[in-house]
């Protein structure tokens, strides 16, 4: 390794720590909103669950599949209420959550890159453009994608139903099983992958739109994908990494266009302008 090439690997070390940290700190400011948000459903849940008593056994008995089934279908219908009333507040927190991250990777791309071709400093990037725009009708904006992270949370919701059919629970145990997997795994753990994903991936498309919008002024960029390189990486993302600098939009060999590819994921893009090779 050359001098040249381990102080870029420094360098790169020293941005993904920086990006890293930031990402942190809008997960951290995003996730008690998000586990707010939680603690609010578990109401909508127990308040429209309640008015289904007459569904649940107020003794042990073993239910035939048939009646399984169509209480569990009773239930796809009260969470399908409890969905479309919650939707408007899920699409509020989760679009803040994103408009901070790109925000917040846009600034950051900013700040690193030694020039802005822009007429006017600081103009370059703005939210109100084309791509930003549609980013966010794809994502918080996107009723679909909302009614998905909802979608996720009422599968978890009708395990415990289906556990407390097949067992025969009553409306009491039921709804303590229900306040016990909201103030647990719903509000704590969900809500902590929600926020780290929604901010990171935003994020890392702050950087991304910032980089277009250089490209839009004359400037032609080329992007990097960087892992942690540590032993959790995933073997095609380390693949990605080994492709080197390639142009904007390229489809890497895992498909993926840009990280992160999922919640799990650490990886981040670096960026610069496109060197004469």
């Amino acid at each position: 390794m050359t001098i040249t090439e381990a102080a870029a690997r420094l360098q790169f070390a020293a941005i993904g720590t920086l990006k890293q940290r930031q990402k942190d700190r809008l997960a951290r400011k995003h996730r008690p909103r998000i586990a707010a948000f939680f603690r609010s459903q578990k109401r909508a849940v127990l308040d429209a669950l309640a008015k289904e008593k007459y569904l649940f056994a107020e003794s042990y008995r073993r239910l035939t599949e048939d009646t399984t089934q169509l209480t569990l279908a009773q239930f796809d219908r009260v969470w399908d209420t409890v969905s479309d009333e919650t939707i408007g507040e899920l699409q509020k927190v989760v679009f803040n959550a994103e408009v901070d991250g790109v925000s917040a990777g846009a600034d950051q791309l900013k700040k690193l890159l030694p020039f802005d071709p822009s007429k006017k400093a600081g103009t370059t990037f703005n939210l109100a453009n084309p791509r930003s725009v549609q980013y966010f009708k794809s994502t918080g904006g996107s009723v679909d994608y909302i009614k998905g992270i909802n979608r996720t949370t009422g599968d978890s919701v009708k395990r415990v139903i289906g556990t407390a059919l097949d067992e025969g629970w009553s409306y009491s145990q039921t709804a303590r099983e229900i306040q016990k997997l909201y103030d647990g795994p719903i509000s704590r753990d969900r809500a902590q992958r929600i926020a780290v994903y929604e901010t990171g991936k935003s994020y890392e498309k702050g950087n991304e739109l910032f980089a277009r919008s250089l490209e839009d002024d004359g400037v032609t960029m080329e992007e990097h994908w960087e892992t942690s390189k540590d032993d959790k990486v995933r073997p095609e993302h380390t693949a990605n990494e080994a492709e080197g600098w390639v142009p904007m939009g390229h489809v890497f060999s895992s498909g993926h266009t840009e990280p992160p590819t999922d919640p799990g994921c650490r990886c981040w893009m670096a960026y610069q302008r496109a060197m004469k090779r």
